[in-house]
């Protein structure tokens, strides 16, 4: 794997914001608000991981009625996610 894949991989697992927010968007197209709600958050905590997801191309930002959706560039990132999680619970 390249280094700027690591790096992410490690930005992403270092905060579980990160993956609260992917996991949030995986079946559905999503505002910010609505995930800051759904996740109890700060919108602009929100807003700026979000941000960080699309600069690394994880999440594709739609403008649909004056305000912006999210959706996952690749659900199998999601799917690789909630494997690890499933794999790590199994042996707790």
């Amino acid at each position: 794997m390249s280094k700027r894949i690591d790096k992410l991989i490690s930005e992403l697992f270092a905060d579980s914001v990160y993956i609260e927010i992917l996991c949030s968007i995986y079946e559905n197209e999503i505002t910010s608000a609505s995930i800051a709600k759904m996740l109890n958050l700060n919108k602009d905590e929100v807003t700026k991981k979000i941000d960080f997801l699309v600069k690394h191309n994880l999440v594709v930002r739609t403008l649909k009625n004056r305000s912006y959706t999210f959706t996952l560039k690749n659900p199998k990132v999601c799917d690789s996610i909630l494997m690890l999680k499933d794999a790590i619970y199994s042996i707790q």
